[in-house]
């Protein structure tokens, strides 16, 4: 019996993003409250870009090409700085706000993001959401 599958190759572009929402989030108070600065803030209301999408602010911990092209160590960099305040992220889920794990990066039909499985296990652990966007556009 041939096995026609062949693996895709690996997500590219990757980013890792710690992301924390809310209707009347102040990006200053999170920051202030997690000790964390963050990679981009957005204040509630209509965004600029998108007027119709989501009007929640929000708080972002991104670690991306800029930093490193190696998505084990955009992981790592990103569930660090959750470990670290894992209990007040855990209160902030628990007072209503929106908080994620969020890995976004290119992607083809075949392609695969991989996990080691302490990877898995640090981001269980968190008990946070986990949101994969994959770009399926041309690069």
């Amino acid at each position: 019996m041939s096995n026609d599958f062949r693996a895709g190759e690996s997500w590219v572009l990757t980013d890792v993003a710690l992301i924390i929402k809310k209707s009347d989030l102040d990006p200053d108070v999170i920051t202030a409250r997690l000790g964390l600065k963050p990679s981009a803030v957005r204040l509630p209301g209509p965004d600029r870009w998108n007027p119709r999408g989501d009007t929640d602010g929000q708080w972002r911990l991104q670690c991306d090409e800029r930093t490193t092209r190696i998505f084990s160590e955009q992981l790592d960099s990103i569930l660090r700085a959750a470990e670290g305040c894992h209990r007040i992220l855990a209160s902030m889920r628990a007072e209503g706000f929106d908080v994620m794990l969020a890995i976004g990066g290119y992607a083809d039909n075949d392609s695969q993001l991989s996990f080691s499985a302490s990877e898995i296990t640090r981001i269980s652990r968190l008990g946070l959401p986990l949101t994969l966007i994959p770009n399926l556009n041309e690069r």
